[in-house]
């Protein structure tokens, strides 16, 4: 529960109107999930340790789905892709640096 709080700390001093929940799913890990003030979900996600793990989601104000991506002990790896009304933007990482970066039109996609 200390890595909960270290976490409700850092968390609030950045975003004053988010009040996250946390589910301790296994000793250590954390499943947290972020919300906008109008109570749809912003992020989702776990912590391992105190430290971003695994898939990581997050929404905008309506509830679209505008990134997803992993961590690996607090660094984002591999795959994230970025979405907007207009595009997908598919980011590679590798320790938490951009590898690769792809921009797709989603007209595009959707004709193919």
């Amino acid at each position: 529960m200390k890595i909960f709080g270290l976490f409700l700390v850092t968390t609030l001093g950045f975003a004053q109107e988010v009040e996250p929940t946390a589910i301790e799913i296994a000793p250590n890990t954390l499943k947290v999930t972020f919300y906008h003030s109008n109570g749809k979900v912003m992020h989702q996600g776990n912590y391992v340790n105190g430290k971003s793990d695994g898939l990581w989601k997050s929404y905008d104000e309506v509830g679209n789905l505008v990134s997803e991506g992993s961590f690996e002990q607090g660094k984002k790896t591999g795959l994230w892709n970025f979405y907007t009304a207009k595009s997908l933007s598919a980011v590679v990482y590798n320790e938490n640096a951009v590898a690769d970066v792809k921009k797709f039109n989603t007209n595009t996609l959707a004709e193919n």
